[in-house]
């Protein structure tokens, strides 16, 4: 694909009587680059001057991420030119507007696109005891008693386990597994969400968070071991090529607890997070035996006539075009019964979605995602909508989607301001001497962020952004041993 981006770039400039052939190598490498970059300036721009933004004099900040270190799908496409206009033009997770996102097939919604039956439960179920204080206002650290008594050792069939404890039966629990490896990059958000996890289970006892287990599938123990609760899995065969992306191994790190430590926790739902998924308040147990609870993605859609012929060559079942949903694995609420159903297949799908030219070209960076919907459908695990379980800033500004409270911030997206406070997505005028304010977890990819590095967002930035910093901020001083 790359190839041909190169190809159609020459065509674009004018370049398509250069003589190639007279070039050397590393000529023909730096041209080629050259274009690229040229190619996907051109194509940011338009897409910018399309959604009313002014146009960059240089790439956006995003476009030279490291990819080989990214464990979330969203870390590679959700800096794409394309998505980052459409989620501002849209609300990333439907935000301030209204919702914005409809659950595509199921009936009975409110105006928030959430169906009836869910509002009803998170507004039934949220704990009530006390209103969540804001990061910045409680600075209470979780002590290290606290850490201690959420884990205990063991070593099973030759897997390292540290398994959160829980003393309750889990009854109306459910047990948060996080998948990562091992990179720099994933420690760091690792440690923050699990500190973040670790203090609203203390602030909010009687909520529905039972344990907390990390499914490292890196293949081997690594230094965190002793302070999130974690099981190590293996990395795919040898024989399977992930082709440089990482979110392949996910269904098979899913596949292998289940196989080897689903059986060890008391609950009988899960919540399936990534490690930039940060809690800011807790989530009651929403997902029944009949069906999982989700959030929806509007770049997921199943139903989408231009993608049908691809959906429909890997629907072996003949599932009905209503029963996909716009939805990824992450996050989901779900029951460990529904989730032995869905595994295998999202399992074996990704994998050959991943290896089909088709698949891969239309679907990306999020094909492991297309994978699990449709997986879902066929095995007939229904997932309901919920648009306000997560948030993604900047473009959710509150803590609040449409009237209800959110519960997950995911910070996927890139922050840009400039010095006048002015949202310029894309465009990172804050390395560039010119002022301005600027975060992307991408900056930290080869190591953690420095104690006093992150500092505060301008004041119209909004409140999910703050929170994020905040949370961010507070872990980094509170664990030990920060940045090794």
């Amino acid at each position: 694909r790359r190839g041909a981006g190169v190809r159609a770039g020459v065509g674009f400039f004018g370049l398509a009587d250069t003589d190639f052939g007279k070039m050397g190598k590393k000529s023909r490498s730096v041209f080629a680059v050259g274009v690229f970059a040229m190619s996907a300036l051109v194509t940011y721009n338009a897409v910018a001057f399309a959604h009313g933004h002014k146009s960059v004099g240089k790439l956006g900040h995003h476009m030279d991420s490291r990819l080989t270190n990214f464990e979330d799908k969203h870390d590679a496409f959700s800096f794409e030119p394309r998505v980052v206009a459409k989620a501002a033009a849209r609300g990333a997770g439907g935000g301030d507007g209204g919702g914005g996102q409809t659950n595509g097939g199921t009936t009975g919604t409110t105006g928030d696109g959430v169906s009836d039956d869910v509002h009803k439960k998170f507004h039934h179920n949220t704990p009530t005891e006390e209103k969540t204080p804001s990061v910045s206002a409680a600075r209470k650290r979780v002590s290290d008693s606290t850490h201690e008594q959420s884990k205990q050792s063991s070593s099973e069939s030759g897997n390292q386990l540290i398994q959160s404890s829980d003393s309750s039966s889990g009854d109306g629990k459910f047990h948060v597994l996080l998948t990562a490896n091992d990179s720099a990059y994933q420690r760091w958000q690792s440690r923050v969400m699990y500190y973040q996890f670790c203090k609203l289970k203390t602030q909010f006892p009687d909520s529905a968070l039972g344990g907390f287990t990390r499914i490292l599938h890196s293949g081997v123990p690594d230094s965190l071991m002793d302070e999130i609760p974690t099981v190590v899995v293996d990395t795919l065969p040898s024989t399977i090529d992930d082709e440089g992306y990482v979110v392949l191994h996910r269904p098979f790190a899913f596949q292998q607890w289940l196989n080897l430590f689903a059986d060890k926790i008391p609950e009988k739902f899960v919540l399936m997070s990534e490690p930039d998924h940060l809690f800011i308040k807790p989530p009651p147990l929403v997902a029944t035996q009949k069906a999982a609870v989700a959030f929806p993605f509007f770049y997921i859609a199943p139903n989408d006539p231009k993608y049908k012929p691809i959906v429909d060559r890997f629907n072996t079942a003949n599932a009905p075009p209503e029963s996909f949903a716009p939805i990824g694995s992450s996050p989901v609420m779900i029951s460990l019964a529904s989730l032995k159903r869905v595994v295998p297949k999202w399992h074996a799908l990704a994998i050959a979605m991943k290896k089909d030219k088709e698949a891969n070209a239309a679907f990306g960076w999020v094909v492991e995602m297309w994978a699990y919907s449709i997986a879902a459908a066929q095995v007939g695990v229904v997932h309901e909508l919920a648009p306000h379980f997560m948030l993604q800033p900047p473009y959710d500004k509150t803590l609040r989607v449409g009237k209800t409270d959110a519960f997950i911030i995911h910070y996927t997206y890139g922050d840009d301001y400039d010095k006048n406070g002015v949202f310029t997505p894309g465009v990172n005028q804050a390395t560039q001497g010119k002022g301005g304010w600027h975060f992307d977890k991408r900056d930290f990819s080869q190591r953690a962020p420095k104690k006093g590095e992150l500092v505060a967002p301008p004041a119209n930035s909004g409140q999910a952004i703050a929170m994020t910093i905040d949370i961010i901020n507070e872990a980094i001083e509170a664990l030990p041993n920060w940045g090794e």
